[in-house]
């Protein structure tokens, strides 16, 4: 594993800006385009570099700000803890993680077309999940540096609120879109691999870790259940990819 550059501690009177996590998750394609938009806007807003965390995987651009290619388990755990926004590929786990947390991610699909993914399932799957509010979608460089320009003035937007309407509708058109797109994946061995692993570890330090920040009302037990998936931002030497 590479080593980890940790965001600097905040000192006292230090101006509280937001903390802001990257995320390209496990899989082994290279995600060149969703560091180098991270630092063209770095690069436009230098001051905020010492609050950004890049977790970069495969890929070979090099992030401007604190970062490491991969993170184990601990090392997750503690940057989605101090993690204002998260900014995620288009994998379900990651998603996940940040609702967890109560947190609305930003969300970059991967594209096939420029080898970043097997196929378009992140982008069907994270447009489905921008219809329904629950995550911040961007698929330009214009987008996204809008998206990070909302965040430096006001988090709000970046918050889970979670579906206003009848939860059980909703939970229910989410465990079937996973399902659809899921379906047509060759890692679905793989999901209910981490099913299983899920369930063993829900009352210790499994899905149910970190809930106590969740928003009221957001139907976390069914969300979980419906995506059967608890993703990690990496393991060194990892080659399997996640799903998503």
């Amino acid at each position: 594993m590479s080593a980890v550059t940790p965001m600097p501690d905040r000192g006292l009177g230090e101006p509280a800006g937001p903390r802001v996590l990257v995320t390209v998750g496990t899989d082994h394609h290279p995600f060149n385009r969703l560091v180098r938009w991270a630092n063209d806007w770095l690069e436009v807003h230098p001051e905020q570099v010492p609050g950004f965390f890049v977790q970069s995987g495969t890929a070979s651009v090099r992030p401007i700000c604190p970062g490491s290619a991969y993170l184990d388990a601990g090392q997750l755990d503690a940057a989605l803890g101090e993690a204002d926004v998260i900014v995620s590929h288009g994998g379900p786990a990651t998603i996940a993680a940040a609702w967890e947390r109560g947190l609305l991610p930003i969300a970059v699909p991967r594209l096939p077309q420029l080898g970043e993914h097997v196929d378009d399932h992140q982008v069907s799957f994270c447009l489905k999940l921008a219809e329904l509010g629950w995550v911040r979608l961007a698929q330009t460089p214009t987008e996204f540096a809008s998206l990070l320009g909302e965040v430096a003035h006001d988090r709000a937007g970046f918050r889970a609120k979670g579906p206003t309407a009848d939860v059980d509708a909703a939970v229910a058109r989410f465990g079937a879109l996973v399902d659809e797109l899921m379906g047509r994946s060759r890692c679905r061995l793989t999901l209910a691999h981490r099913g299983r692993r899920q369930r063993r570890t829900a009352h210790g330090t499994g899905a149910s870790a970190g809930l106590s920040n969740r928003p009221p009302g957001f139907p976390w037990a069914a969300i979980w259940q419906a995506t059967r998936a608890r993703g990690r931002a990496g393991q060194p030497g990892r080659q399997t990819k996640e799903r998503g």
